[in-house]
């Protein structure tokens, strides 16, 4: 796999189109389009911005590795665009997924062990709320065709982490949290 196809398939794994890409790291969308046709390289800088947002080594990028690892997103967001931080949630969404991506709101809980569910009891159910509501940072879940990406935004950062095909829209489990859909989003037209 080149260089350019394995950009282009993260790219795409991340639900970004080239236009939304070159927004991130500061280049033409046609500038990715070559890099995507093996028509040309990246500058090492863009090389080391392509690897932190996507998530990936720049050795990853440039070796002959053709297994795509699991995938990870982190987007800078730019504050001076959004009129608020509660109300620019929506519009950050809308932005980098559009229709006919279907954005789920997620309720979250952290997986608690066996040590933490005896406190939890000890302490009347506050252990496990205190623990649970401990990140109260928005999770939602956008699907579309075989897609299925958990985001999650935070100190004006937008995180993206590509689940597994097969991840249930109900409910998800990832690493130590797991999600409960509580409904689709619906845009507010303005």
């Amino acid at each position: 796999m080149t260089l350019g196809q394995k950009i282009k398939e993260i790219r795409k794994r991340m639900g970004l189109s080239q236009e939304q890409l070159g927004k991130i790291i500061n280049v033409s969308r046609q500038a990715i389009t070559k890099w995507e046709r093996d028509e040309g390289i990246p500058d090492i800088s863009n090389l080391k911005e392509l690897s932190t947002i996507l998530g990936v080594t720049v050795d990853y990028l440039i070796s002959n590795n053709t297994t795509l690892p699991e995938l990870s997103m982190k987007i800078k967001l730019n504050k001076e665009k959004y009129k608020n931080k509660l109300s620019s949630y929506e519009e950050i969404l809308k932005e980098y997924y559009k229709e006919p991506w279907e954005i789920f709101i997620l309720s979250t809980n952290k997986k608690i062990n066996k040590l933490e569910r005896i406190l939890n009891i000890f302490t009347g159910g506050d252990y496990y709320l205190i623990k649970g509501v401990s990140d109260l940072s928005p999770y939602y879940l956008a699907v579309k065709d075989n897609l299925k990406l958990l985001i999650n935004i935070k100190n004006w950062t937008m995180e993206v982490i590509e689940l597994p095909e097969d991840t249930s829209k109900k409910k998800i489990t990832y690493k130590d949290m797991y999600f409960i859909n509580c409904g689709k989003l619906k845009y507010k037209n303005k």
